[in-house]
């Protein structure tokens, strides 16, 4: 897919977005990943991250389908 056609897209989809919250976030990344500086994690999210890889690392993983059904359930809710 081009460049041209991708960035259309984009634009497409963020003018369907009505939550000020979800744009704020949208824009935050965005901001970021243009003026290429490092993201900041919260203490709180690198030691989630740090607990999440421990659990990788000791096979506490669940399967993609699994995870897959249970979304769906949550959504549906």
């Amino acid at each position: 897919m081009e460049v041209s056609t991708i960035k259309q897209q984009l634009h497409q989809q963020i003018d369907l977005i009505e939550d000020e919250t979800q744009l704020q976030i949208l824009n935050d990344v965005a901001t970021e990943y243009v003026s290429n500086s490092k993201i900041v994690l919260s203490d709180e999210q690198k030691e989630r991250l740090q607990q999440s890889i421990k659990q990788a690392n000791e096979g506490k993983l669940i399967d993609h389908k699994e995870v897959i059904k249970l979304a769906e359930k949550w959504l549906t809710k």
